[in-house]
């Protein structure tokens, strides 16, 4: 009896071992993110807001963080032409880096010889997988708030991000982000 304990104890203690992964938990990207978020907030000295601004103008470094987690400052609204859930086929730039610790890399989708082609993907539709990247559920949400060649820049938390930002448990900073609605 005392000889199948013992065997039981050592298999178990094995198993735990052999559970444990090298691999972040959720809970654990959740806070390294949240650090990551208000470094850059610190570094970069955003203004975050409760709400929305009445007048829809926002200052230079004001954010309005909402309730889906998104942060969100709109440079210019557009011309005034909203898109349409599933048939309107948005086109859009943007230069940014992911928040990781150690990484200060960027990238530049204004620049033609580094990102020849833009985002092009669906307004609340689909977008190729090969936009695995920078297509996320926070990007297409700002949409809600502008329209047709408009420029925001947004903070987008790895829960509504891209399926890499997800599996990575990074949140994206966009710098700047333009939308063009295909004609």
């Amino acid at each position: 009896m005392k000889k199948g304990f013992n065997i039981l104890l050592i298999l178990s203690a094995a198993l735990f071992a052999l559970s444990c992964s090298k691999n972040r938990s959720y809970s654990d990207m959740l806070k390294d993110e949240k650090k990551a978020i208000n470094r850059l907030i610190d570094a970069e000295d955003f203004e975050i807001l409760d709400k929305y601004p009445e007048n829809g103008v926002f200052k230079e470094n004001q954010f309005v963080h909402l309730s889906s987690g998104l942060y969100l400052c709109v440079i210019d609204s557009g011309n005034g032409n909203r898109a349409t859930a599933g048939t309107t086929n948005i086109l859009c730039r943007a230069k940014g880096r992911f928040l990781i610790d150690d990484d200060t890399t960027y990238f530049d989708g204004f620049n033609p010889h580094v990102w020849p082609y833009p985002l092009e993907f669906k307004y609340y539709g689909s977008s190729p997988s090969a936009d695995q990247y920078y297509y996320s559920g926070g990007l297409v949400s700002a949409l809600d708030y502008v329209g047709d060649s408009s420029v925001v820049r947004l903070i987008i938390p790895f829960k509504i991000g891209s399926s890499y930002q997800s599996k990575y448990g990074y949140a994206l900073f966009y710098d700047r982000v333009r939308f063009i609605f295909e004609k």
